[in-house]
């Protein structure tokens, strides 16, 4: 191996990615595994992150599958406990999960609100508060956030009529409050080897939800200046690159993918 390869390699590293099942999930995990992690693909949606864990398992990769659901404060702890319990450290910890009520401003009820802060906001700080503890102890460790285009900036109402609703305001009030929440975290644990810092997806639309329809694709590339949406398996390389020693000196910023949407 090379002196270059070194800097990204993650051999023997034990990496947590919750929301591991989701569209932007799984090629993370793919991504933290080929770069030699053993990586825990954790999801609410228990399913999903066995689906994910056989099929990247198969293609020879060091995979395990685990339900957890952010929003519990004690499963959250359990999970990072076990983890610890049965490989003996952490050293990557992804927060790839988000929720959103998917209404309109004046019909969200203050419950709607507060479900979507709990898992979006409240559950990343539980998360990374967790492996915070486990990674202060062992001197060492990457905590990895994934906020939004939206915790930036608004949405456009204009993109989203007729056919969706617009982004909801709980979901981007949470995305910016990560983005706070790391440079927080970062100065506190900075001087204890952990660092902290966040990955800004920009308009990443899943092909079987809102990127299926033609209309609104084109609508969102529109307003990116590289003139198209992304792909999942290029939000990967800013998470490896965080993960690595070769993000050793960084710590309490973010990693903007989104083709130059927020550079307008």
């Amino acid at each position: 191996m090379t002196r270059k390869e070194e800097r990204f390699d993650l051999t023997g590293k034990v990496a947590l990615v919750v929301g591991g099942g989701g569209y932007l999930g799984v090629p993370t995990c793919r991504g933290l595994a080929e770069h030699g992690a053993h990586v825990v693909v954790a999801d609410v949606r228990k399913e999903m992150a066995e689906k994910a864990s056989i099929q990247l398992a198969a293609e020879g990769l060091s995979i395990e599958a685990m339900g957890l659901d952010i929003g519990d404060e004690g499963a959250v702890k359990a999970a990072i406990d076990d983890i610890v319990s049965r490989h003996g450290h952490l050293d990557i910890a992804v927060n790839s999960t988000a929720r959103s009520t998917g209404k309109p401003m004046d019909e969200m009820a203050l419950v709607d609100w507060e479900k979507g802060l709990r898992i979006s906001l409240s559950g990343a700080f539980v998360l990374s508060r967790e492996a915070g503890r486990v990674m202060v102890s062992q001197g060492s460790g990457s905590i990895i956030q994934f906020s939004s285009m939206y915790g930036k900036v608004s949405p456009d109402p204009r993109i989203y009529a007729p056919n969706f609703n617009v982004n909801p305001v709980d979901y981007g009030a949470a995305k910016a409050g990560i983005l706070q929440m790391v440079r927080y975290q970062a100065v506190m644990l900075g001087p204890k080897g952990v660092r902290v810092n966040a990955v800004v997806p920009g308009p990443f639309p899943n092909p079987v939800g809102q990127g299926g329809d033609a209309e609104f694709v084109k609508k969102l590339s529109d307003k990116v200046p590289m003139a198209r949406v992304g792909d999942a398996e290029e939000i990967v390389g800013a998470v490896v690159f965080l993960a690595s020693d070769a993000a050793s000196f960084i710590t309490g910023t973010e990693i903007v993918v989104d083709g130059g949407w927020t550079a307008w």
